[in-house]
């Protein structure tokens, strides 16, 4: 039985809890106290200090191309899959994969089974299925079959407003969206589609069409890269208003993308003066993906591969400008978990999984545990990914 317990604390759920104790026994959390005393019958017991440190839940990041984005600029341009220390080094102890512009040589199937192998090495992991063109790419020949009976699967994924697919109609979305609503309620949860959002003027016209019909599916709709221009960000809160999540991606910036680009941590706070939902406001990486820029003539002008370490410096920035940390939190973990029906998830609580980040005083990254397990102490990682030197 593995035991550790983190003595000391300033604990936040990411609600502020004052100074704690917090046992992990397995992969959940025991006991969150004032003093926990440890039965003997426990064994051996791994204790930290967590005196002058931030104790947070672990962070969701539910946009990362687990195996690899890109390919926009030819073969050589493909990011490679994503290697373990990548998440740990990111405060990431569970991941959400899926298809980015390549779903040519890039499969659902290869993404399931990178999902496998991430859980395998000591992470937590769910997938999208879908991608980029319409029919999606699926595993079982629909994004209602592989939610339905792949447990990874927690919904679909497709892009609209973007040069790099067809049109899509008001028709289609609400097909696709149908397609993960129902998938979700056959497994007991709400199926979520995640829309790709491109830079093409329609912005969300066919999203707000399909609406109009069929207002139930809101709570089904994220709508991701908001950030990506002033425009995009009022359309994700008008879809807000209908009940559906922004959410605004932390590896898109002036450098990466363009001047338009709003900075991720100054999105989130424009979203809260605005009165957007807190809870319905989202951040991911769009990690390991490929930001292209593109010339007027359609070519790739310039192309870098999405941090998954910008989502933990655009956190850090929220609080640096003023956030509070408890708010500056849950876009990255309670509101994630819930829009993901993903219930031990997200918090600090007893029962949860046992995924928590010591962070220093300056917030930087000090200690991870995912699953009740130490994969990074002090700074130090305790674990890489399979053939990771």
């Amino acid at each position: 039985m593995a035991t550790i317990l983190i003595r000391n604390a300033s604990l936040f759920s990411p609600d502020p809890l004052g100074t704690n104790d917090i046992l992990i026994i397995n992969d959940r959390i025991a006991a969150i106290a004032q003093n926990v005393s440890v039965p003997e019958w426990l064994g051996p017991v791994q204790e930290m200090d967590g005196k002058g440190l931030f104790a947070v839940p672990g962070f969701i990041d539910a946009h990362v191309h687990i195996t690899g984005g890109g390919g926009e600029a030819g073969f050589s341009s493909q990011v490679p899959p994503l290697p373990l220390s990548k998440l740990i080094r990111s405060g990431v102890t569970t991941v959400g994969g899926l298809l980015g512009t390549d779903g040519v040589t890039r499969h659902v199937d290869a993404v399931l089974a990178k999902a496998n192998s991430l859980e395998e090495e000591g992470v937590s992991s769910f997938i999208m299925s879908g991608g980029y063109p319409v029919p999606s790419p699926t595993l079982t020949g629909s994004i209602r079959s592989d939610i339905a009976f792949i447990e990874k699967v927690r919904g679909g994924k497709i892009a609209i407003a973007d040069h790099r697919v067809a049109p899509v109609s008001a028709e289609t979305l609400l097909a696709v969206a149908t397609e993960a609503r129902i998938g979700g309620m056959l497994r007991g949860f709400i199926g979520m589609l995640i829309m790709h959002i491109g830079a093409a003027a329609e912005g969300l016209s066919c999203v707000f069409a399909a609406l109009e019909r069929a207002p139930h599916l809101g709570r089904h709709l994220i709508a991701t890269h908001i950030n990506r221009s002033p425009f995009a960000f009022s359309e994700a809160a008008k879809l807000v208003a209908k009940g559906g999540f922004m959410d605004i991606s932390s590896g898109l910036n002036v450098q990466t993308l363009g001047p338009d680009t709003l900075k991720p941590s100054e999105a989130i706070a424009l979203a809260m003066r605005q009165g957007v939902a807190k809870e319905r406001i989202l951040m991911s990486s769009d990690g390991n993906g490929s930001a292209a820029r593109y010339g007027d003539d359609g070519s790739v002008s310039g192309l870098v591969a999405s941090d998954l370490g910008s989502l933990h410096t655009e956190f850090a920035d929220c609080v640096k400008e003023g956030m509070p940390l408890s708010e500056a939190l849950c876009p990255i973990t309670r509101n994630v978990a819930q829009a993901f029906s993903l219930s031990r998830k997200g918090h600090i609580a007893v029962g949860a999984d046992a995924d928590i980040l010591l962070l220093a005083p300056d917030l930087a990254l000090h200690t991870v545990i995912a699953r009740g397990e130490c994969m990074m102490r002090e700074g130090t990682l305790c674990k890489k990914g399979t053939f990771e030197e």
